[in-house]
């Protein structure tokens, strides 16, 4: 029998080639693992997250919600029995105040606020809000399809932060009798403006309102947004956020 000499370098590549793609193949399942492994794991762990924050957004509104509903009903009820104590009044007003810091935070507390929709909702109630009482007629204009995202929580309470200031500045400078809230969905963009049909401010002769216009600077720039204050007919001030600087990590 004649032995073939030149095969055998051959035959050693072959089975030096299959350990190889043995090894790589191990290594790939190793990985796989792991990775189903890790998601798994974080899976879990963000439900987890998620239900705790459900429960502390529920115990929230159940218990210092619900209690702080009942001092203010009483606190109304005692400043309409004796108007002439100022400090009852005061009272009331304070105790608005925190109400509406409690509701705050048990919107962000809440899993479902998550959402962009919940966003935009929460923004168009909340500003409102602001001109309920007043003589400002308010109006607002909302996509009618909003997709499925869901945004960082530092970034949805900036967005939110932002339309209360410009809201908040309408009504302490503009003296606007009309105001509309705009929000817009743009590809990856979310758009809100104000635009009210008042005097028009300069932050820097109003002091507050300076102050207001920094804090909105500043939050527009953490959620790498765009800024537009414009004073025709009125101001308005636009806010253009992109969305994929904005996800949860």
């Amino acid at each position: 029998m004649q032995l073939n000499f030149h095969q055998k370098p051959f035959d050693f590549l072959h089975i030096l080639l299959a350990v190889l793609i043995l090894f790589t193949l191990f290594i790939l399942l190793k990985y796989y693992r792991t990775s189903v492994k890790f998601k798994r794991k974080y899976k879990n762990q963000a439900l987890l997250i998620k239900a705790e924050r459900d429960r502390i957004s529920g115990e929230i509104h159940d218990d210092i919600g619900s209690g702080l509903t009942a001092i203010k009903l009483y606190a109304e009820h005692i400043a309409r029995i004796m108007p002439e104590v100022t400090e009852l009044k005061n009272l009331e007003g304070m105790i608005s105040e925190i109400t509406v810091r409690i509701r705050e935070i048990i919107w962000s507390s809440n899993a479902e606020s998550d959402h962009l929709e919940s966003l935009i909702y929460f923004i168009d109630e909340q500003v409102r809000k602001i001109f309920e009482h007043t003589d400002i007629v308010f109006s607002s204009e909302l996509p009618e399809i909003i997709p499925a995202v869901e945004l960082e929580s530092q970034s949805r309470r900036d967005c939110y932060l932002i339309a209360k200031e410009i809201g908040h500045n309408v009504l302490k400078h503009s003296k606007a009798t009309e105001v509309k809230l705009l929000i817009e969905v743009e590809k990856d963009q979310l758009i809100f403006s104000i635009k009210d049909n008042g005097i028009g401010f300069d932050p820097a002769e109003h002091k507050s309102a300076g102050v207001g216009m920094e804090n909105i600077r500043i939050r527009a720039k953490r959620l790498k947004a765009g800024l537009i204050i414009e004073n025709y007919r009125g101001t308005r001030v636009r806010i253009n956020i992109p969305m994929k600087h904005n996800l949860p990590y």
